[in-house]
């Protein structure tokens, strides 16, 4: 399923997942891969990996429906996702980094069955596709993210929006399984690991045929086998196997393979397997792991809190407080962010390609100079404005300086040169060693890392509290960056082209639903036999009585809760 629609652009992908008939408009800007410190540090005498990063921010709003208010209608911002795309020679990471929902969405007057359902396919469309825009042969792709709830994360003011629905931490986490469970089902499952045992006997079988031993120590892919795996993991620190896998999408049949399991990938994903356990840890902007990582490393000697991705040259790469993976696991469950009644859940989706490369493999000089100098991060001043906004899937690239002056001494026979072209920045190339950066998948802006740090601050600067500030927000933020980009109208719309089957369907399909307050309901008394008064959990609008009611000495069962809540990736807000 991933190969036969990776050549579709986002906007063709949404298109075909939103509700029918319905406007969205996206705002999508995004950075160069630039290089940033490693994510894992390097074992002792080691250099660290040479990294690059590219960030991405997509912002969803919407206009209701004009007839529905006495004003003109007003545009809104829905839902704000930002994700940062970690690139070596060996593996490619997309990190959820922050997500937020303003409330909005109900302006838009859904069936509370669909309510919330736009907010998860968007996000779920476009990691999605940033996973078959970043996937490189032989190299192994994974994406990461921590599940933490909170009430506000990117649109200042949102909690007190009555219309933003909440969900906990223990929501949040599934909600985010959800959302990722497509990318992993966009694969094939992986092979099971076989026994030592196992694997001497297919390789003394084999050499019957090619007339000599072969051992496969790794895990087990058919040579020959033309396909790509995926699997999902998750940890909820404090958590147990058992209570870990109730978080976890289950399978689709009894007989089908667990696509999900209760663990972590480190030891899969680290440059250096057998490297100290702080070594096997992505050290990620913002996240409790990171922290917990930061705190451990004052425990190194010559330990001065210098530049992420080294080791202190008289130490052993070894804390003396936490000596393997599993202790870490185990600490981080007394941590600040994993204690008090909350619980964090740490997300993976490993897509692994046939073949992939795990061999470290030395740098060339000559080529990691000519890298060091083309990702020198270009100065961006925004150009003037454009009458014609480019495509959605075409980033604007905005020169760096003004056109040379011809010189002011010239020979009066010589004729008169023309101008210099302006300076266009040297950007880097769309593939090298190191990432692969396709023109199909950047922003519709391109901007430094300074100027994208900018456009989120302007968006932090808002306030959503209510529906007249979220609409005075919308339209300054987006106007603001518009200015910085030196160009109006850089968004783009998509119209939902999805046939929605009615409630049943949407229910099933997408989760989607209200937010459930957990807590004890008590069941009223029935007034009588026959004549009595009918329960409010019976009773239905106009006294009519509803038929699923369950008998005396039943229990409730309490209803999932997929799509209505908050939920962000880095600590972020709530959802629809």
């Amino acid at each position: 399923m991933a190969s036969t629609s990776s050549s579709k652009p986002l906007k063709e992908l949404l298109a075909e997942v939103l509700p029918k008939d319905t406007p969205f408009t996206f705002y999508h800007f995004s950075t160069p891969p630039t290089k940033s410190p490693a994510l894992y540090s390097a074992p002792p005498h080691t250099k660290p990996e040479r990294t690059y990063c590219e960030s991405h921010f997509l912002a969803v709003s919407i206009t209701p429906n004009p007839s529905n208010f006495a004003e003109t209608a007003e545009e809104f911002l829905v839902l704000a996702i930002e994700v940062l795309i970690y690139s070596t020679k060996h593996l490619t990471t997309i990190f959820v980094s922050k997500a937020d929902s303003t409330g909005c969405i109900s302006t838009f007057n859904l069936p509370r069955s669909q309510s919330g359902s736009p907010l998860k396919t968007i996000s779920g469309t476009f990691v999605s596709w940033l996973v078959r825009e970043r996937q490189r042969p032989g190299k192994r792709l994974v994406v990461s993210l921590f599940a933490r709830a909170q009430d506000q994360y990117l649109f200042p003011g949102s909690v007190e929006n009555t219309n933003k629905h909440v969900l906990d931490d223990r929501g949040l986490i599934k909600w985010w399984c959800r959302v990722l469970d497509p990318v992993v089902r966009d694969y094939v499952p992986e092979k099971e690991s076989k026994s030592l045992s196992e694997r001497l006997a297919d390789s003394a079988s084999k050499s019957l045929e090619n007339g000599h031993m072969e051992v496969d120590a790794g895990v087990d892919i058919e040579k020959g086998e033309d396909t790509t795996t995926a699997k999902g993991y998750l940890i909820i620190p404090g958590f147990d196997t058992h209570d870990m896998l109730r978080y976890i999408p289950s399978s689709r049949s009894p007989t089908s393979k667990p696509r999900w399991v209760a663990t972590h990938p480190l030891l899969r994903l680290a440059p250096h397997p057998t490297a100290p356990p702080r070594c096997l840890i992505p050290h990620f902007p913002d996240d409790p792991k990171s922290r917990f990582l930061d705190e451990l490393d004052e425990e190194l000697p010559d330990h001065t809190g210098g530049a992420q991705g080294g080791t202190p040259s008289r130490s052993n790469g070894h804390w003396k407080s936490v000596k393997t993976l599993d202790q870490f696991w185990d600490m981080m469950a007394y941590r600040q962010e994993c204690c008090s009644g909350r619980c964090v859940g740490f997300i993976w989706v490993v897509v692994t390609p046939p073949h992939a490369s795990i061999k470290k493999e030395a740098e060339d000089e000559s080529q990691s100079q000519s890298q060091s100098q083309s990702q020198s991060q270009p100065h961006l001043p925004p150009p003037p404005p454009t009458a014609n906004p480019p495509s959605p899937q075409q980033p604007h690239h905005l020169p760096t300086a003004p056109a040379h002056p011809p010189p002011p001494h010239l020979h009066p026979l010589r004729p008169h040169p023309a101008p210099a072209p302006p300076h266009q920045p040297h950007l880097p190339p769309a593939t090298t060693s190191y990432f692969h950066w396709p023109p199909t998948s950047r922003g519709t802006l391109l901007f430094t890392t300074k100027h994208y740090a900018r456009a989120l601050d302007v968006l932090l600067q808002q306030n959503f509290t209510t529906r007249a500030a979220a609409a005075r927000s919308s339209a300054r933020w987006r106007d603001e960056v518009g200015v910085l980009a030196g160009m109006d109208g850089w968004g783009w719309s998509v119209v939902g082209r999805k046939e929605w089957g009615g409630r049943g369907e949407a229910g099933a399909g997408t989760g989607s639903g209200g937010v459930n307050v957990l807590g004890v309901r008590k069941k009223r008394k029935v007034e009588g036999e026959a004549g009595g008064a009918v329960p409010a959990e019976r009773a239905g609008r106009g006294g009519e009585v509803q038929p699923n009611v369950l008998g005396a000495g039943l229990v409730r069962k309490k209803a999932k809760v997929e799509e209505g809540g908050a939920g962000a990736a880095q600590g972020g807000g709530e959802w629809d």
